[in-house]
């Protein structure tokens, strides 16, 4: 069942958005692969959410397979070759599929811009995001990049509140509900301190406190009470940050 078919076969479950969504995919066919979901919402002022969820109504597994499957019925030349490469997407993690749909490249670019051009970059985060405060930590120090991360959020708090415009914030909490990091943001924002969220791809206050946001996918899960929440979406996202980083550098 080809693109054009899945629509015409949900039409009644399709609302505006989803009219709106179809036109522009339809409309920039050619460019298929190089779309993101963050430029779809942007342009047609939606929620991102609303990209996946006419995604999976159209019965794909997510944006990456409405993808290849329209690249391959652009190009059925490339059907042998796209095919592998829609193999080796069906059997990566569902977390990691999800957070490259959700990666917006261009917001990539402008985070890794302003962490070079930033006087010092500060980390914050609690719980299992400090791990990965640290490794995004090192990942910028490699290259000379001041870097602060702690593990106290008192500590992290002296940081932002001994800091300047000419630094920047980076905070990183998964479901993006934390009071305390909240609050930082905005006492960063006071400042004139820019602010960088990295959160699991949802609606969430930290988000809009923030002046630029990165997502991962990375929903909510537990195991008899036990936080087993995924987090390879976030390794992911962070290692794609620190490439995107150390661009323009060559190594000696």
């Amino acid at each position: 069942m080809n693109f054009e078919e899945r629509v015409l076969r949900h039409e009644l479950q399709m609302n505006d958005t989803d009219d709106d969504i179809v036109e522009y995919i339809q409309k920039h066919r050619k460019d298929i692969m190089k779309l993101s979901i963050q430029k779809i919402a942007a342009d047609l002022y939606i929620a991102p959410n609303a990209v996946m969820r006419l995604s999976k109504k159209l019965e794909y597994s997510g944006f990456s397979e409405l993808k290849f499957s329209l690249q391959k019925e652009s190009h059925p030349e490339d059907e042998e070759g796209k095919t592998i490469s829609a193999r080796v997407l069906g059997q990566l993690p569902a977390n990691i599929v999800k957070t490259l749909d959700t990666i917006d490249p261009a917001n990539l670019k402008r985070v890794a811009y302003m962490m070079k051009k930033a006087r010092c970059c500060i980390f914050a985060g609690v719980g299992d995001s400090t791990y990965f405060c640290e490794m995004l930590g090192k990942n910028l120090r490699c290259l000379d990049c001041s870097v602060q991360f702690y593990q106290q959020i008192h500590d992290m708090f002296y940081a932002v509140r001994h800091g300047s415009r000419e630094d920047m914030l980076i905070i990183i909490s998964a479901r993006g509900e934390n009071d305390r990091l909240i609050s930082m943001a905005g006492e960063a924002k006071e400042i004139g301190m820019p602010v960088v969220s990295i959160t699991h791809f949802c609606e969430n206050r930290l988000a809009a406190a923030c002046d630029v946001n990165l997502y991962f996918w990375g929903e909510d899960r537990e195991v008899q009470g036990y936080n087993v929440t995924d987090r390879s979406g976030l390794m992911v996202l962070v290692r794609l940050l620190s490439e995107e980083f150390w661009q323009g550098y060559i190594e000696v």
